[in-house]
């Protein structure tokens, strides 16, 4: 142990904390692993049954009776409080606009789902708004909308339009809410069940990976999967998701070097993954509900898990209690 007082406002400053390594050499058992690909399986089916924000996206019903999508849509916040935008107090008015975006009457009695994948890392709103909402007029960070980010190359399933039409509503496998119909690219069912369900991809293990696609730069955090289309000894080709002028998906070839940053798969689960993947974030900024390309708190932890092939739920009190052993801690 360190001698003398250690400062720690959150992070320590003892420099051998800060490795991984330091933590690795210290785990006994930490390479064992601790569950095989069919125990990771079971694993994420308990956390499904637990949790009432996880899904197995293959078995996404194929229709919802619209009560229940009324219901996902209604339940926003209700902007009853003080917020600002852009430094400026927001008025009812606006309140209000952005209640009727929620197209809430034109909900039909069955809702057909519609296939979706997104194309680029995209905000999950609370309201179909891409404007940030804040509590106070000089905050930046904490905006009250914003529910999390998806990767490039989710599967969502597509429940509602926005009054407008430039907001989806989705259901991501751990979070609903509203998405830029920019950020998404619709698709058939066959072909998006390759996202939901990818049988060979590549895994970022990094804190995150940059590749070019449709002429632009594409950010994936960790733990976001590539489809692998081929495999060669020193480089990967990857299918990208690319979004049409139409909305429809296409799919981009782009050959990636091999490198630390990409794993064939899931790494394997053991405590010493864990611990090298949560290090990748070391010094990152916080990122509100995935803001700033970075991550919160629950969603460091989610993208850690995902390195492995375990899919948690988004928040953090469902992580807690959603599987697996739960205890709680006397002070």
């Amino acid at each position: 142990m360190p001698k003398g007082p250690v400062e720690a406002a959150g992070i320590t400053a003892y420099e051998k904390f800060i490795s991984p390594a330091y933590w690795t050499e210290h785990n006994a058992d930490g390479d064992k692993v601790v569950l095989n690909a069919a125990g990771v399986e079971a694993f994420n089916k308990k956390i499904i049954a637990a949790s009432p924000t996880v899904y197995d996206m293959a078995a996404y019903p194929k229709t919802l009776s619209g009560k229940t999508v009324a219901a996902y849509v209604n339940t926003h916040t209700d902007l009853s409080d003080e917020l600002y935008r852009e430094g400026k107090l927001v008025s009812d008015n606006y309140k209000n606009i952005l209640r009727s975006q929620t197209n809430a009457a034109a909900i039909p009695a069955e809702v057909t789902v519609r296939y979706g994948v997104t194309v680029r890392r995209a905000n999950l709103r609370n309201l179909p708004t891409g404007e940030g909402l804040f509590f106070y007029a000089s905050d930046r960070n904490f905006d009250a909308l914003q529910e999390t980010a998806l990767d490039p190359g989710e599967a969502v399933a597509i429940l509602h339009t926005s009054t407008n039409g430039y907001f989806y509503y989705v259901q991501a496998y751990n979070y609903r809410g509203w998405l830029s119909k920019f950020d998404v690219a619709e698709t058939d069912r066959s072909t998006w069940l390759r996202y939901a369900e990818p049988k060979n991809f590549l895994t970022v293990v990094a804190k995150d990976y940059t590749l070019k696609a449709d002429g632009a730069q594409v950010l994936f955090q960790q733990g976001a999967r590539l489809q692998l289309a081929d495999k060669k000894a020193s480089a990967y080709t990857v299918k990208v998701p690319v979004r049409t002028k139409e909305g429809k998906l296409q799919e981009e070839k782009v050959v990636l070097a091999a490198n630390a940053s990409l794993h064939e798969g899931y790494l394997p689960y053991t405590t010493n993954n864990i611990i090298r993947s949560a290090f990748k974030f070391y010094d990152s900024v916080y990122g509100w509900g995935g803001l700033q390309q970075s991550v919160d708190c629950s969603s460091f932890i989610s993208n850690a898990y995902r390195t492995v092939g375990i899919f948690l739920p988004r928040n953090a009190d469902e992580q807690e209690t959603s599987a697996g052993i739960h205890k709680k801690w006397a002070i």
